[in-house]
């Protein structure tokens, strides 16, 4: 029987997609896990994050992927796992994921706090699915 990806799922995914340099699958990967997690009843999102996940290779995407859950578990109010807060979450320097200059100002103002204490900024509408 399928079921959704957990979080060390999306995390081996996103390395691999790291390692072959398509950065924008491995963000795809980010929208997929919130999709899956947004539409999953409350023990399957437990599942979901419960179990931390190895590194993916990237401080950024570690972090994005730490900021992710802490996110969806706000989203829904389930309480996030103790290991998104582990201090290798955490980036010593700001991350515009976009990579555009012009859209700082967007994110600043639009990543959700999870995301933001980590470093990391997200454009308005970034982790939206179709």
């Amino acid at each position: 029987m399928w079921q959704a990806p957990d979080i060390q799922e999306t995390s081996i995914e996103i390395a691999q997609c790291l390692a072959k340099g398509e950065f924008n699958f491995a963000f795809r990967n980010i929208a997929r896990f919130r999709e899956f997690y947004d539409k999953a009843d409350w023990k399957t999102r437990e599942r979901m994050v419960a179990n931390q996940p190895e590194s993916t290779g990237s401080a950024r995407y570690d972090a994005l992927i730490a900021g992710l859950v802490e996110y969806c578990c706000a989203t829904h109010r389930v309480k996030s796992p103790k290991w998104v807060t582990e201090p290798h979450y955490f980036l010593k320097e700001f991350w515009f994921v976009s990579g555009f200059e012009s859209l700082h100002a967007d994110a600043l103002v639009h990543s959700p706090i999870s995301f933001k204490r980590r470093g990391v900024f997200l454009t308005q509408g970034a982790l939206n699915y179709a």
